[in-house]
């Protein structure tokens, strides 16, 4: 029997979450990750600005269905401004084109809220501060403060240094059920343990949450790790 795989599919410009599937597929050394590309390299760059480019995504979905893959999730945040029924639509196509189950890491996003019971969520989002407004509108949830790190070059939010993440994680955690660090490009995960021990409460990387949407979709045994535990525990 081959091995089981789940397929990513990532805006072109993305250099985080190979490095957020290096950090956890160790865990599951029976799943092989497959990555593909959409054109994508900044703020209404490469995709129309009311919706996706579904052909392009359904390309890359139908490659990594070559390599077997038992789940295909699109791991980007823009399906929020957009609103979730975009993102649905792109799950449907992205599974018919890979013959296997199709999510994004918004839908993802919306399930995990909902199994923690998580009503208001501080959020540190990539662009500035109207565009982080947009997305946090399509979440099911009350953002209780939000901040922008105001970059639309989306290649750039992967240099952004971890520190000024978590300066402005600190700035949104009073009041909030939990913390999101929204854009997949943004270098979060490493930050979850310490911010999760000093918060109290669920810090949540958008990068961390698509990956582990794959797994979950393979019904893999759930095994806590570090920085993870709030995750791996939720079904």
């Amino acid at each position: 029997m081959p091995r089981l795989a789940i397929g990513t599919v990532l805006p072109s410009s993305n250099r985080m979450v190979e490095r957020v599937l290096s950090a956890i597929l160790p865990l599951f050394p029976e799943v092989d990750g497959c990555v593909a590309r959409i054109p994508y390299w900044g703020q209404g760059m490469g995709q129309p600005a009311d919706g996706y480019d579904l052909g392009s995504f359904r390309e890359a979905a139908r490659l990594l269905g070559h390599a077997g893959v038992g789940v295909v999730c699109w791991n980007g945040t823009r399906g929020a401004a957009l609103g979730l029924a975009h993102d649905e639509a792109l799950a449907a196509a992205m599974g018919e084109a890979a013959s296997c189950v199709g999510i994004t890491t918004v839908m993802a996003t919306v399930r995990v809220l909902e199994r923690l019971g998580v009503r208001r969520v501080g959020m540190v989002a990539q662009g500035p501060v109207e565009e982080a407004v947009a997305h946090a509108a399509g979440l099911p949830v009350e953002v209780a403060a939000l901040r922008g790190l105001g970059i639309r070059d989306n290649a750039m939010a992967s240099a952004v240094e971890p520190a000024a993440i978590a300066s402005l994680a600190r700035e949104v955690a009073a009041g909030a059920e939990a913390v999101l660090i929204w854009s997949t490009n943004l270098p979060g995960l490493a930050l979850v343990p310490e911010l999760e021990a000093e918060f109290g409460v669920p810090v949540l990387d958008s990068a961390s949450i698509g990956v582990w949407a794959c797994l979950d979709a393979l019904s893999l045994d759930k095994r806590p790790a570090a920085g993870l535990g709030r995750l791996f525990s939720l079904t």
